[in-house]
């Protein structure tokens, strides 16, 4: 009997993540529809109190409690700094798969700068029309927020340019307080997020399709770094730099170190050299 997955969304993540499924047909994923909107929203009305893993894992359990399967999926993005490069607005997602009976997780993330993303406060010098130029609209769909009585107020998805200026220009007219817009990252209005989500799904398909030598359990992949690699100028060790991948399995403690075929590093990244 195929093993069935609930994928715990809201936001059709059915469409980007159903397609890498089709490489391992053994497997059934099944809409598990659940409010994942508790977990916290980008447009910041509801706190995320999680990490992004943790949400993940959170959401796919929830799922698979709701459709009573053994396996749970589900997706959680983080729309900020690149790591490398904080000047760069990036697209981290993560994909948590949970098998209840035997209780490990399996998590693949993926890193992108290939994202629309775009936040501006709006006022009566705002030029409406560039706005929805960088807002990609209609391709992709912008939320409106303000203040009023103290209270946030949030217009989510809007996606028709029209629209979204008369709905601007009325706002600017009243007696709101805080007006801005933002790009609206929910699965179904960010195409470019969509993007993201097809690469997460194909790197957590390879690794569901990879066994462990031990066991035999899926999941084996990579779960870190080692690191630690001397100055070729000083000698001096360098920690914040890896030598080595670790690849490991969710269900046991086997586990394989392979290099990166790096044995020093340029005085330029050393720490001691460039203080």
């Amino acid at each position: 009997m195929a093993p069935t997955i609930a994928l715990a969304t809201k936001h059709g993540k059915l469409a980007q993540i159903a397609p890498a499924f089709e490489r391992i047909p053994e497997w059934e994923l099944t809409l598990a529809e659940i409010d994942t909107d508790e977990f916290g929203t980008f447009s910041g009305e509801i706190p995320r109190t999680l990490s992004p893993r943790d949400a993940a894992i959170a959401k796919a359990r929830v799922g698979a409690e709701l459709l009573g399967t053994d396996y749970g999926l589900a997706s959680e993005g983080s729309i900020g700094a690149h790591p490398h490069m904080p000047w760069v607005t990036s697209d981290h997602e993560l994909l948590a798969l949970v098998c209840v009976s035997k209780d490990f997780v399996i998590v693949e993330s993926h890193l992108s700068a290939d994202i629309r993303a775009h936040k501006e406060t709006v006022d009566e010098h705002t030029d409406l029309e560039l706005l929805v130029s960088r807002l990609d609209l209609p391709t992709h769909g912008a939320n409106i927020l303000y203040h009023q009585d103290n209270e946030l107020v949030v217009l989510k998805g809007i996606q028709d340019p029209e629209m979204f200026i008369v709905e601007l220009n009325t706002l600017l007219g009243s007696s709101v307080e805080n007006l801005r817009v933002e790009s609206d990252f929910r699965a179904m209005s960010s195409p470019s997020r969509q993007e993201n989500i097809r690469a997460c799904a194909e790197r957590l398909v390879t690794r569901i399709s990879s066994n462990c030598a031990s066991c035999g359990e899926i999941g084996w992949g990579k779960v870190g770094y080692e690191f630690g690699l001397p100055c070729s100028g000083c000698g001096q060790m360098v920690t914040s730099v890896p030598h080595s991948e670790t690849f490991g399995c969710v269900a046991c403690d086997y586990s394989e170190v392979v290099s990166l075929g790096q044995h020093s590093i340029d005085p330029a990244r050393c720490d001691f050299c460039n203080p």
